[in-house]
């Protein structure tokens, strides 16, 4: 079932005097993004067979938002994420405020994770309003895209990502005195840089280390508290995401010939690691993409 026309869903964000910079919904209807600004105003949440991620890029104050199944207050600004889910029914007030939204239909993320997803819901995620840095990467990098540049697989692959982090992975709490502190931007870039260069291969972390120019027991602290993961669990990420773009676009590319372009010359490991991340074998998740 699919969620809503691009044509729809253009008319009820204006509705709601939006001015929509950017919408994308995927042919099957299973994925919706936009990118919008909105002046502070009042208004209804509508009933949607969806989870509906929302990411805050500039503007923000104070937010409150009462649905059936959620109460949330909060003072929202720029990284902070938000969810609606499904079938909510209710109100909120917004301050003048630009979002990312990803719309993910229920059929979609049940296909991948089970019937029984919304009860693996993280309550921290649930409850009120959070930060993740990889939902804010991948909202990040799908908001700002044009339309005519972007895909239904990327939207798909996005869409994978945003759902997995938010059922399966933990937050990293906030750091507090004493504990580590982030890994600064520019070191992180540079990991992120020697990582991009050799996917196939298997980076040491003692090599991101001494990219970033500290030590190896200093570097996984600081980059788990910058990232959320461990520097293996990321490149181990990373590889996947790689992976999963050369199934849609090389289409005929043999699985292990890909698995060996992300380092993986064991096909049966590789596939072990893209079910886990995508809860799909990669075979099953290149028969998905559109052709």
């Amino acid at each position: 079932m699919g969620l809503l026309t691009i044509d729809i869903a253009r008319a009820r964000l204006e509705a709601t005097q939006a001015e929509v910079h950017n919408l994308y919904v995927t042919e099957d209807q299973s994925v919706l993004l936009y990118r919008a600004s909105y002046p502070a105003h009042v208004g209804h949440i509508r009933s949607l067979p969806a989870l509906f991620v929302t990411m805050c890029v500039s503007g923000g104050g104070p937010m409150r938002q009462s649905t059936s199944l959620q109460l949330i207050e909060a003072e929202i600004a720029p990284g902070d994420i938000g969810l609606v889910p499904p079938n909510s029914k209710g109100a909120g007030e917004w301050p003048e405020i630009s979002v990312i939204t990803l719309g993910i239909a229920i059929e979609s993320v049940s296909e991948s994770f089970g019937d029984d997803w919304p009860q693996k819901l993280k309550r921290e995620t649930f409850s009120k309003v959070f930060r993740d840095p990889l939902v804010e990467s991948t909202l990040m990098s799908v908001g700002h895209t044009q339309a005519g540049d972007i895909s239904d697989a990327t939207l798909f692959h996005a869409a994978h990502m945003v759902t997995h982090q938010l059922l399966d992975q933990p937050f990293e709490p906030v750091a507090k005195s004493g504990e580590a502190f982030p890994l600064s931007g520019a070191s992180l870039n540079r990991v992120k840089q020697l990582l991009a260069k050799n996917l196939d291969r298997h980076v040491t972390v003692e090599e991101m280390a001494a990219t970033a120019g500290i030590s190896r027991h200093h570097f996984s602290r600081r980059f788990k508290a910058a990232t959320g993961q461990s520097p293996h669990q990321f490149a181990i990420h990373g590889k996947l995401e790689h992976a999963a773009h050369l199934l849609a676009e090389e289409e005929n590319a043999s699985v292990l010939s890909i698995a060996q372009k992300v380092g993986y010359c064991n096909p049966a490991q590789f596939a072990k690691l893209f079910r886990r991340q995508f809860g799909l074998s990669p075979r099953s998740w290149r028969s998905r993409m559109p052709k």
